[in-house]
């Protein structure tokens, strides 16, 4: 019925409890595809023992080729129904499974995709990650209505992401969509899950989505992929990213062209926000975003039309290459040493005006 993939890679110290909260689930008609991802530590023999003890284990041992190689992998020798991807890090609540076995069963049409939520897990509290939208069945009609338009972007809240989390953790995929919608550019490395999550929510004809908290996503892991992912924000894996959404969601619905534009738009004023923010001196947050849209040529794939006026002017002052002015208004806080708020406040409003001009 199911198949879970999980993708390894230096993973050694949390590699037992995730693949331990996998075979405990109380649904127990699923295999477990452990793909060894070319890992340089001890999780290739955990893998083999696992495989060794329980006979719907399945071990594939690859090189390493990066996230979305691995997962790939998975995908393609999966025999499941359906299949879920679950971090090596992470964790499942042990009525994951069931509960997708008992959407599906009860669905009053087959479902494409079960999408949930999940807890993200700190070091002293958990925090929730849901969608934004109502809990039930939706079909084509009700998802064209009610999803796609805002599924990359939402503007009806300001420059705001999309109504459906991007992650591929808290969802389950019928297995015929994933072979069709699978990511084939292996060269992205970063938002790894966005391009594939959104292209299959796309094809499908009906989804079931709520907010049941089914996943624990381990946000401790100071060394997992995504808490280095920042380091890599505007290098040419963000180029990949945008080329392959662009060719491959291009034309899907009335509005996911302009949501491409904005959620290109949106990584780079998340990635000037960060870096004014994080770095040591404005100085180096201009030359690291400098560096960034040089090599990625990110802002050859936004066009200023079409945004709201303050991220526009972001845009329009980067295209310009004004650093300065950009990371400014890129920052949700400055540092004192920066420019103080009120500056801020009046330069903000001299750049609205402007912009509307």
């Amino acid at each position: 019925m199911i198949s879970v993939i999980v993708p390894v890679y230096k993973v050694e110290k949390y590699l037992r409890r995730c693949v331990d909260s996998i075979l405990s689930q109380t649904y127990s008609d699923f295999e477990l595809l452990l793909v060894d991802d070319g890992s340089p530590d001890g999780c290739p023999g955990i893998c083999d023992e696992y495989a060794e003890s329980d006979p719907r284990v399945r071990v594939i041992h690859k090189p390493n080729g990066g996230l979305i190689s691995a997962r790939n992998a998975g995908i393609l020798a999966a025999k499941g129904d359906y299949v879920c991807i679950v971090d090596s890090d992470d964790w499942a609540l042990e009525n994951m499974l069931e509960f997708i076995h008992e959407t599906v069963a009860q669905s009053p049409e087959p479902l494409d995709m079960v999408l949930f939520a999940a807890n993200n897990v700190y070091e002293d509290h958990l925090e929730d990650t849901v969608n934004n939208v109502p809990d039930g069945f939706y079909d084509r009609e009700k998802l064209e209505k009610e999803v796609f338009p805002f599924l990359l972007t939402d503007m009806r809240k300001g420059f705001h992401p999309g109504v459906i989390q991007a992650h591929t953790w808290d969802k389950a995929f019928r297995r015929e969509l994933l072979v069709e919608h699978y990511t084939r550019e292996e060269r992205i490395r970063v938002f790894t899950d966005v391009p594939m999550t959104y292209e299959c929510l796309l094809h499908c004809q009906n989804v079931y989505i709520c907010n049941e908290k089914l996943y624990m996503y381990n946000k401790t892991n100071e060394d997992s992929i995504r808490a280095k992912s920042r380091d890599n924000l505007l290098t040419k894996s963000f180029q990949y990213l945008i080329e392959y959404m662009r060719e491959h969601l291009s034309g899907l619905g009335p509005t996911i062209d302009r949501q491409l534009n904005e959620y290109a738009a949106m990584l780079i004023i998340r990635t000037g926000k960060w870096r004014a923010c994080t770095e040591p001196s404005l100085q180096d947050a201009m030359k690291h975003m400098k560096e960034g849209l040089d090599e990625s040529e990110m802002l050859s794939y936004v066009t200023v039309n079409g945004l709201q006026w303050k991220p526009g002017a972001v845009i329009l002052l980067l295209k310009l290459r004004l650093y300065y002015p950009a990371i400014l208004l890129c920052a949700a806080r400055v540092r004192q040493q920066v420019k103080p708020q009120k500056q801020l406040e009046g330069a903000s409003h001299t750049l609205k005006s402007n912009y509307e001009k």
